[in-house]
């Protein structure tokens, strides 16, 4: 009993000094308990907020086509390789001093006869009711110059207009423009005397 009373008493005593011993670590424990606290449940940082994207010009959508579509068009085929293309012809055949006896009856009887019959046939229908290469020609086929009448050409005209007025204006008139069409050359020209005139069938007497 003695001995219990005695530890009681030395408990006693010491019991100020453990109680010193502890108070610093007890204001460690404190603070370190405020830190954690401050830490934990501080105040919560506010949501950064995304930038707003740029805002672009809206394109308003086309209007819808009313038009049918339109077919696709096939490809085209290729071209077939051709043969080389001749020329075109002329548009009239043309008279050459240079052509064969025979290009010459040919030339006449395709372009001269059927220009020139209906002209003379018109004009005098009884006289040139039978045209043919006779009438420029004669029986013996000469050249027409050699068969056909001379003309004269005096004081800057042909006589014959004086001397046969109505022949000579249906020569001027009619036929030697017929002429020029069915031999496909140039008229006369009196600026260069160049051409067919009544010299191309008629032999012409300067006086």
């Amino acid at each position: 009993m003695s001995r219990s009373v005695a530890e009681s008493g030395l408990l006693a005593a010491a019991r100020p000094r453990y109680l010193w011993l502890m108070r610093p670590t007890r204001y460690s424990m404190i603070a370190s308990l405020l830190l954690a606290l401050s830490a934990c449940g501080g105040a919560t940082p506010e949501a950064a907020t995304p930038p707003t994207p740029p805002t672009t010009a809206t394109t308003p959508a086309p209007a819808p086509s009313t038009e049918a579509p339109k077919a696709a068009e096939s490809p085209a085929a290729p071209e077939a390789s051709a043969a080389p293309v001749a020329p075109p012809a002329p548009a009239h055949d043309i008279w050459s001093d240079d052509l064969s006896k025979e290009g010459k009856v040919a030339f006449m009887k395709k372009n001269v006869m059927p220009e020139m019959g209906p002209i003379f046939k018109g004009y005098d229908a009884k006289r040139y009711g039978e045209f043919g290469c006779k009438t420029c020609h004669g029986p013996k086929f000469k050249d027409p110059k050699e068969f056909l009448p001379a003309l004269t050409f005096k004081d800057g005209k042909i006589t014959a207009f004086a001397e046969k007025p109505q022949l000579a204006k249906f020569m001027a008139e009619q036929v030697l423009p017929h002429m020029v069409t069915a031999l496909g050359v140039k008229p006369m020209d009196p600026v260069t005397h160049t051409g067919f005139g009544c010299n191309g069938c008629h032999t012409v007497k300067m006086k």
